[in-house]
């Protein structure tokens, strides 16, 4: 019998599995809050009982992936400077104020400093836990945000959206930096025993942007850092929200080796464009779907999700469309499990 890790393993591979295979999408703010702790207490905990706390979640949710320092990417922002709050029970965190008021300021930030941040060495620890407990039996994942989303979180939204449009140079050039950014942060991860990674790049949603600067800036921004790491990882993900079906015939530009989809997009349309060239995961609605439906209503569209994405025909893994709230029952999770676990029966 397959290990979850192999049978994870073969559908990046785009090769048929024996069942679907299925994870989560980050869900460290879901694992601390049913502790009562916020991901700051997380990083104050002496790591191995960190470790156990998420080993011990997935034990009851049974996913093939397990992320190490899940809900964590503004780790990497706290540790070039910008002001991040994590002490909030139920919230991964929050930038307070904007860190860079001219695209120039990059310059002022210190890339060695990602490796003293006590939380990124606190999870470095927790990812070796995990690595050496239950990474051969499951794949060990890491996120961070692209470079497109760390420069806006940098320079605020609102501001950086206007940028896109008055000054494109500077745009990149900042993307230059966060790429740089992106790349440190895993690789110390993957040092640590992680080999799977992904780059979430929420600012690259179809809500927000224009297909023209997709790909102007998300595709340069994604292609960059996938270069920088290289083949050191097992496989390269991308998780953008919203809707990105017009984009979708584009992602494999990138050297990525799957694409994370949100519930916008049909699964259908992401099987006809992606078919052979890269995985693709989806999509279940995080709120209306695992956090507010019952357990069968789950499974039911589970179920459909799968149908859509022609499952069997292999590349395709099960994932909520996007991180979990920290209100969704474990009975939607399992439910969602069970039905990955059973479909191919």
């Amino acid at each position: 019998m397959l290990k979850p890790k192999e049978i994870f393993k073969k559908a990046i591979k785009l090769e048929p599995t024996p069942r679907i295979p299925v994870t989560l999408l980050s869900g460290g703010v879901w694992v601390y809050n049913r502790h009562g702790m916020s991901l700051q207490d997380s990083f104050d905990l002496p790591p191995e009982q960190s470790a156990e706390i998420t080993m011990q979640a997935n034990e009851e949710v049974r996913s093939d992936l397990v992320w190490a320092a899940a809900g964590c990417n503004n780790l990497v922002l706290r540790a070039v400077g910008v002001k991040v709050n994590f002490h909030r029970p139920g919230v991964a965190s929050d930038v307070a104020e904007p860190f860079l008021e001219k695209a120039s300021d990059v310059d002022k930030i210190n890339l060695d400093d990602i490796q003293n941040d006590p939380g990124i060495n606190a999870m470095l620890e927790n990812t070796k836990i995990l690595k050496k407990n239950i990474g051969d039996d499951v794949m060990i994942g890491i996120s961070q945000w692209g470079p497109l989303t760390l420069a806006g979180l940098m320079m605020g939204t609102e501001q950086f959206m206007k940028l896109l449009i008055k000054d494109k140079p500077a745009v990149h050039y900042m993307m230059e930096v966060t790429a740089q950014m992106v790349y440190r942060y895993w690789d110390l991860f993957l040092d640590a025993g992680a080999e799977y990674i992904s780059q979430a790049e929420p600012s690259a949603s179809g809500d927000m942007i224009s297909k023209r600067q997709f790909s102007e800036f998300a595709i340069p921004g994604l292609t960059k850092t996938n270069q920088l790491i290289g083949d050191k990882p097992f496989a390269k993900m991308i998780h953008i929200c919203g809707e990105t079906t017009k984009f979708l015939e584009l992602i494999p530009d990138t050297k990525a080796d799957a694409i994370s989809l949100d519930y916008k997009v049909h699964l259908a349309a992401a099987r006809e464009t992606l078919d052979g060239k890269i995985a693709f995961l989806g999509h279940m609605d995080p709120v209306g779907i695992m956090a507010m439906a019952t357990p069968e209503q789950v499974r039911e569209d589970c179920t459909r999700c799968i149908r859509d994405a022609q499952g069997e025909k292999g590349g395709y893994l099960m994932m909520p469309g996007c991180d979990i709230p920290p209100s969704v029952p474990i009975e939607n999770i399992q439910a969602m499990v069970d039905v990955a676990y059973h479909y191919l029966d």
